[in-house]
């Protein structure tokens, strides 16, 4: 039974929901307010969290940011009234896999937690590439026996590339493997592989290189 944390400050939003997913199979929490959910994420395991923007002591675009940056890599389905450009892609850049618009329909809710927890589900087996390592499910990434410390989306964009090292990943490809609605989050690749990029040059400098193949996607490539 899939357990979620709804973060909401509409108590008859927070009830309805809670109740539909219960009915629906789901085990729920609720929390008010960024301290409320704050404390409840430290001491309790959930598969994903719904996660309003304005909430009455932040935004919780910030909580988002704040459990991102402590290394926990709960799940985020933003449920927010805003629905200019600029909000929904600081959202998914601050670690959020969807963002929902409100009004919205209870079926079309399950639909998009349902593929965001099917996504979540990461492989289990070692994957190595030259001196490089990955341990889906521990999530430790090592080059030359040194740990690179990546976020839940690095990581993902990782695995892809490694698993199809020496052949091209297109941008398609990434924003299907990283979010259900991927025209939505096209700008977010380029974040997200900046971000990897970075990470993984202050490890291996120029021997692991991340090649953009222009008009179609990149490459993963180890320089001897």
């Amino acid at each position: 039974m899939p357990k979620i944390l709804i973060v909401e400050d509409d108590p008859q939003i927070a009830k309805s929901l809670a109740m539909n997913l219960k009915f629906s199979g789901y085990e729920t929490s609720s929390a008010t307010t960024i301290n409320d959910a704050w404390e409840i994420l430290r001491k309790e395991h959930f598969d994903l969290m719904c996660l309003d923007i304005g909430l009455p002591d932040g935004s919780g675009l910030d909580l988002c940011q704040k459990i991102r940056d402590e290394g926990n890599d709960i799940p985020v389905l933003f449920l927010s009234a805003r629905t200019d450009e600029a909000t929904v892609v600081k959202g998914i850049n601050c670690g959020a896999d969807d963002y929902l618009r409100k009004p919205f329909g209870i079926e079309e809710l399950k639909v998009r937690m349902n593929k965001i927890l099917k996504k979540f589900i990461i492989p289990t087996s070692i994957i190595t590439f030259g001196n490089l390592t990955i341990d889906p499910a521990k999530r430790i990434v090592t080059i030359m026996d040194k740990i690179v410390t990546l976020g839940r989306k690095e990581l993902e964009i990782l695995i892809l590339l490694t698993k199809r090292a020496g052949d091209i990943v297109t941008r398609e490809n990434i924003l299907t493997a990283l979010y259900e609605n991927a025209d939505m989050y096209d700008r977010t690749v380029d974040s997200h592989m900046s971000h990897l990029r970075r990470k993984l040059r202050e490890v291996a400098g120029p021997a692991l290189q991340i090649n953009s193949v222009y008009g179609l996607g990149y490459r993963l490539e180890w320089k001897n």
